[in-house]
């Protein structure tokens, strides 16, 4: 009986384990939530919104995507959002790699989320778990763009929160 027990209460402690881990937390050798060194990027850009973007190369790349960018939180320098984003001769071979990439995706992650109408809108398919996403896109008409992005939106908050407080102590210095 104490060797029945004794399995039992293994069995349990590795599938507490293995559901407690976080599938959707790393991408082309970057980890959500690691600390990213500056000074490793390739180079960097700015989204519409000013929020900067650096490139990295990946340690493991995807035959889709030529282009890898993280974005990181403005103080503890934490990764929230890791990109991969690649150019496609037509929409149609987009829509065909899209498929593609979900289908290892879903394998990998679990279903799809269903987000009824504005996702086909908008092309995009995602994959939720927790405060973690994984989605893809098609966009673009004569140049087609395939991006995949996973977000934690814990960290995507807090880098939110550390960009106030920055640009309040700025304020503060300048006497406002």
């Amino acid at each position: 009986m104490k060797k029945v027990t004794s399995l039992i209460l293994v069995l349990l402690s590795i599938s507490s384990i293995c559901l407690s881990q976080d599938p959707n937390s790393a991408a082309f050798g970057i980890r959500l939530g690691s600390n990213f060194d500056i000074t490793s990027s390739i180079g960097s850009n700015l989204l519409t919104d000013g929020t900067p973007m650096y490139k990295f190369k990946p340690e493991n790349s995807f035959r889709s995507f030529s282009r890898y960018y993280v974005l990181i939180t403005p103080k503890t320098k934490k990764v929230y959002s890791i990109w991969g984003i690649g150019d496609i001769d037509s929409d149609a071979k987009c829509k065909k790699e899209q498929d593609l990439v979900m289908a290892i995706l879903v394998k990998k992650y679990g279903e799809m989320d269903d987000h009824g109408l504005m996702s086909s809108l908008s092309d995009a398919k995602t994959i939720s778990q927790g405060d973690k996403s994984v989605s893809t896109k098609c966009s673009g008409f004569s140049d087609v763009t395939i991006d995949i992005r996973y977000y934690d939106y814990e960290l995507k908050n807090l880098a939110e929160k550390e960009r106030i407080e920055i640009e309040s102590e700025k304020l503060d210095a300048s006497g406002l």
